[in-house]
């Protein structure tokens, strides 16, 4: 194995820096330029695996230095950006957020970010491109492989490092495989489905020897792995990550760094990227945290020019972290000791302490914007279902309840306003995303995958059981955006529909003619049962975040890319942006026994609707109501005379 520094390994680093960097300013082409992550865990993988495995056959092994080169290498430029980033985020961003950046900072000091991160990411959860740390959670991936791969080279006889190796990377993509289509957050986070990446890199280290026979395998992939390389991150699968576009940039990577090829010594552009990949650790470090707090700022979309304008920013800041202190940290010539070990501790305890004194400080005066904004699934967060409905105790208010509110969030929300109003009961069932429609599921090329889907339809099917089984319930409450079931192609994503069809589950493209087919299916079903049901149209939004606009404008905080400075909504807009699911509840008007509710004659006037309404701020976030806001439009809108018993 061929030792030293080399400029194709740095030009690798360059490459996946750059990649990343262009993907977070959404810079069209390259839509997968995520995979430069994975670019650097099969880099990552190769070199430290190399390194330990030298010092182990020669003797040299010790744990405490190879720890303490990794924290030397890695702690103070990170520490730098952790700490500059916390005294940054009360001015900027939301209370949750800010609540939230607390644990992400732990998370980064102690290298359980990916977990924490992981941990956050539930459905009413903080969007993840509003998290300052988002990035640090490959970092604490590869540290967590970097805890455990010196134990296995150091205890495992040596005999069996290969055929342990590959058993592992195996059994870890397998994972990765399997649990892709059902927990697909999880397997992106979490270490045992994204260790066979990092895998990889070491099982090339492990095998000089094999290495060295298959020299002819690598020359003739070289050309092909190094146009994957390329190609792949601008024109990917479109299938769920990490999957089939991480496995051929993960081999295409080893491919090259297995090849060695001169011309990637020689080349101006490899050179160039070996200069970027000097400072890939800082650059990578320094700029997302930029990218996070404008999309706090920005309640819309986030222009081109604000991201090109972010991008040369962390690129500025990212040089300069890299020349005078990763750099110069780096040169220090310094040996493991418990002086270096107590200020290291020291160090960990003063960045943990400051995001938590600041957000003290920032908490104090003005309304609670955690509380008012806190998550609003309904009776509890177990009634957002992910098994099928079950009358839980948590998610009743009653021993036989008289109403069932059934939907997806949209329908949660109402579940506070209808608590404190309706009489006889309420029974929440639940599921997020999956609207309140038979036999019919949205589907996508992200997160919403097929058995997902089929989860989904199986949820309403066990819904439906549950009524046929409990003649106690008399009103059957609806509620969803429907837009799942309605839009086409997004910007990084394409929906379609799984439905049943002459007992066949069928793909189509999303359509209103399909949902509204589906949806007045459901409500003749329900009728047939002697249900009463009420149909509760969205809240009016128009695709900025309406929770924290509001939220920002009273803080005194930034807002950009707001309809308006006062934060209400243009009715013409709302109309826009919810168009195609005003033309299905449409269609559905006159419908014999369905009662529909809408907002717009509460919350808007010819031209605007409100935000907020006596006082009380009304949306969490680009849609979803307050716990506050729903009990006052609950009452605002008479909703216990449309629940009420029919003569």
């Amino acid at each position: 194995m061929i030792q030293g520094f080399r400029t194709d390994i740095q030009a690798l680093r360059g490459l996946a820096v750059s990649l990343v960097l262009l993907y977070h300013a959404d810079i069209a082409p390259f839509a997968a330029g995520f995979l430069g992550v994975d670019i650097f865990f099969v880099v990552s993988g190769f070199l430290i695996t190399s390194m330990v495995r030298r010092a182990v056959e020669d003797g040299t092994f010790r744990f405490s230095e190879f720890y303490f080169r990794r924290a030397k290498r890695l702690l103070p430029a990170a520490y730098v950006t952790f700490l500059l980033t916390a005294l940054a985020a009360p001015l900027i961003l939301n209370a949750q957020e800010l609540q939230d950046f607390t644990r992400q900072v732990f998370g980064a000091v102690t290298f359980s970010a990916n977990v924490v991160l992981f941990l956050q990411a539930g459905y009413f959860a903080g969007a993840a491109e509003l998290k300052p740390l988002l990035h640090v959670w490959s970092l604490a991936i590869e540290e967590q492989y970097y805890l455990l791969l010196p134990a296995f080279l150091v205890w495992l006889p040596r005999r069996w490092w290969l055929a342990g190796g590959v058993l592992l990377m195996l059994g870890s993509l397998a994972l990765c495989l399997a649990l892709l289509p059902i927990k697909p957050v999880a397997t992106f986070y979490l270490l045992p489905t994204r260790a066979w990446e990092l895998g990889l890199g070491s099982l090339a280290a492990l095998a000089p020897v094999w290495v060295a026979r298959w020299a002819a395998m690598w020359r003739l992939a070289f050309w092909p792995a190094l146009g994957g390389l390329i190609l792949v991150p601008i024109f990917p699968t479109g299938l769920p990550h990490p999957g089939v576009d991480a496995l051929l940039v993960c081999v295409a990577t080893l491919m090259v760094i297995l090849r060695q090829h001169p011309l990637l010594t020689t080349l101006g552009a490899s050179r160039a990227l070996a200069r970027v990949g000097d400072a890939s650790y800082s650059l990578y470090l320094a700029h997302w945290p930029l990218f996070a707090f404008l999309k706090n700022a920005v309640v819309g979309e986030v222009s081109l020019l604000q991201n090109l304008g972010t991008l040369a920013l962390g690129i500025v800041l990212g040089v300069l972290l890299s020349r005078f202190v990763e750099m110069p940290t780096r040169r220090l010539i310094l040996q493991p000791s418990r002086r270096f070990a107590l200020g290291t501790v020291s160090a960990s305890c003063a960045v943990l302490a400051v995001p938590v004194v600041l957000a003290a400080g920032a908490g104090e005066g003005g309304p609670d914007f955690t509380q008012i904004r806190r998550a609003n699934d309904g009776f509890a967060q177990e009634c957002a279902f992910e098994t099928p409905f079950r009358p839980l105790p948590a998610c009743r208010n009653a021993e036989h309840p008289e109403v069932m509110v059934w939907g997806d969030s949209f329908a949660m929300h109402w579940v506070p306003g209808l608590a404190a109003t309706a009489d006889g009961g309420i029974v929440q069932a639940t599921r997020g995303n999956c609207g309140p429609i038979l036999d019919l599921a949205p589907l996508s090329d992200v997160f919403y995958l097929r058995p997902w889907a089929e989860a989904c339809m199986d949820f309403n099917r066990s819904v439906m059981e549950y009524l046929v089984q409990t003649p106690g319930i008399r009103v059957v409450v609806l509620s969803s955006p429907f837009h799942q079931y309605l839009r086409g192609d997004d910007r990084r994503n394409h929906w379609r529909t799984l439905g049943r069809v002459d007992g066949q589950l069928v793909e189509r493209e999303a359509s209103v003619e399909v949902a509204a087919e589906a949806l007045r299916s459901t409500v003749r079903r329900l009728r047939a049962l002697g249900r009463q049901v009420v149909l509760i149209a969205p809240p009016p939004s128009a695709g900025f975040n309406i929770g924290a606009c509001t939220e920002r404008k009273v803080q005194g905080k930034l807002v950009l890319g707001a309809p308006l400075s006062d934060c209400r909504i243009p009715l013409a807009e709302f109309h826009a942006f919810h168009a195609r699911t005003l033309d299905l509840i449409r269609r559905l008007e006159g419908e014999e026994g369905l009662s529909i509710v809408s907002l717009e004659p509460l919350l808007c006037d010819g031209e605007h609707c409100v935000s907020q309404l006596e006082g009380t701020f009304l949306y969490v976030d680009s849609g979803h109501l307050t716990h506050e806001g729903s009990v006052l439009l609950a009452r605002k809108l008479g909703l216990e005379r449309a629940l009420a018993r029919q003569p």
